[in-house]
């Protein structure tokens, strides 16, 4: 288990992979050594916005709904580029949940009707090139979200 805010780089070169505490704080911190780790690719506006994007909303839901009540548990995040993608891998020992399987959101009808939330997931199925989910044999839950380099 990381302590408090604590991001440790596991794994930097080719892919960088990344040891994070799930929770709201470790947001920033993950999201920066992620671009500073694609800056050299000069990817497009486009895919750094869905770069961030991405992490952000991810990052959030596993921060609010992966471990219940249990703050500061360790997930794993693996980034790596190849051919004309960017491809981000979650990896969490939390609460099953495949999100390829969660029902699309239903608008509001009005503005008055309309609540903060629920829409992350619908940002990311659009940002993303391909959206895969495995629980694994050992219970751990792998998300990995492709994006598009150009």
């Amino acid at each position: 288990m990381l302590d408090h805010h604590q991001l440790r780089v596991l794994e930097q070169g080719q892919r960088l992979r990344l040891a994070l505490c799930a929770e709201l704080a470790s947001v920033e911190p993950v999201r920066q050594a992620v671009l500073d780790h694609l800056a050299p690719l000069m990817l497009s506006l486009q895919a750094v916005y869905s770069v961030e994007l991405v992490l952000e909303e991810t990052l959030l839901n596993l921060s609010h709904h992966a471990f219940g009540d249990e703050a500061g548990r360790e997930s794993l995040l693996t980034v790596q580029a190849e051919g004309d993608s960017v491809s981000l891998q979650f990896e969490d020992d939390g609460i099953a949940f495949d999100p390829t399987q969660a029902a699309p959101p239903v608008l509001p009808a009005t503005l008055q009707q309309a609540r903060p939330g629920g829409l992350g997931l619908d940002l990311v199925r659009r940002r993303a090139r391909s959206v895969a989910y495995q629980r694994t044999e050992d219970g751990r839950n792998r998300l990995t979200i492709t994006i598009a380099r150009g």
